[in-house]
């Protein structure tokens, strides 16, 4: 493979011009694999939902219309939420994705589970900076693989650069641990979950970022689990690279630095 493919993302600011921005595929088998994928999605809308281009910080109201398009009976939550209760919901959201998924006009299924973890990213953590995905929701379903992904994950994150973001339907095992998941081992292999899935999604980087280790009370809580943990999905280990990284997909070829533009197309 040669480092030669290029193409283009089409941004707009925030005064509504539009930017083209070129960007050099990477020299990897997984990023090869994800080209593939975009290039028959590439006129297809984007997902909003999966792109959190909709609005998700009222997830009590997002339950209430989960709920309703569940026909479960919805259950009155306390204002101020705690780990707890955001993690039964997501036991919720597991329990009957099979079977909500096949329904048509789902969205309030994928609407629930984003808005599960950006409480949890932006409202338990007010300091968190998370960095936008774009993705292709259920159009993407039927063009992703089973890859293990740790393997290309990057020492370190380059502003401007385009990565794969990790998006297992579960946690990471830091996740579980600071979201206080049950002590099981059972649960932790069925929950946490490496990176091991290619969907056509990605995002562009908007700041440098070099992992830091993984917090000490994590990792003599993990070590107890760690190993039957790794062979369950027959990897190697698991570090602050496969935590905090991801996987480098292309290289931009511009200096311009995004802020806050928004995603309009990719042109391949």
């Amino acid at each position: 493979m040669k480092r030669n493919k290029k193409f283009k993302i089409f941004f707009k600011n925030t005064n509504n011009d539009t930017i083209d921005l070129d960007y050099c595929l990477h020299d990897s088998e997984v990023a090869e694999k994800w080209f593939k994928q975009i290039k028959h999605l590439k006129n297809i809308p984007i997902d909003e939902i999966e792109s959190d281009l909709v609005d998700l910080s009222d997830l009590h109201a997002i339950h209430k219309e989960f709920c309703e398009f569940a026909d479960i009976q919805h259950k009155q939550l306390p204002i101020k939420l705690q780990q707890e209760q955001l993690n039964d919901m997501h036991q919720l959201y597991e329990d009957l994705h099979d079977t909500l998924s096949r329904k048509k006009q789902n969205s309030a299924l994928y609407k629930f589970h984003r808005a599960i973890h950006f409480y949890e990213s932006r409202q338990l953590d007010p300091n968190h900076n998370g960095i936008g995905h774009i993705g292709w929701g259920v159009n993407g379903g039927p063009l992703e693989v089973q890859f293990d992904c740790n393997p290309y994950y990057a020492d370190k994150i380059i502003k401007g650069n385009i990565y794969l973001p990790w998006s297992e339907l579960g946690k990471t095992p830091v996740q579980y641990f600071n979201d206080r998941e049950p002590d099981d081992q059972s649960r932790l292999n069925q929950l946490a979950k490496p990176h091991i899935t290619l969907r056509s999604k990605f995002y562009v980087a908007k700041n440098n970022i070099v992992p830091i280790e993984l917090d000490k009370q994590f990792t003599n809580w993990f070590k107890v689990y760690k190993q039957a943990w790794l062979d369950h999905y027959n990897i190697p280990k698991w570090d602050h690279i496969d935590e905090r990284s991801a996987p480098l997909l292309a290289h931009a070829d511009h200096k311009y630095e995004l802020t806050d533009e928004k995603f309009v197309k990719i042109e391949i």
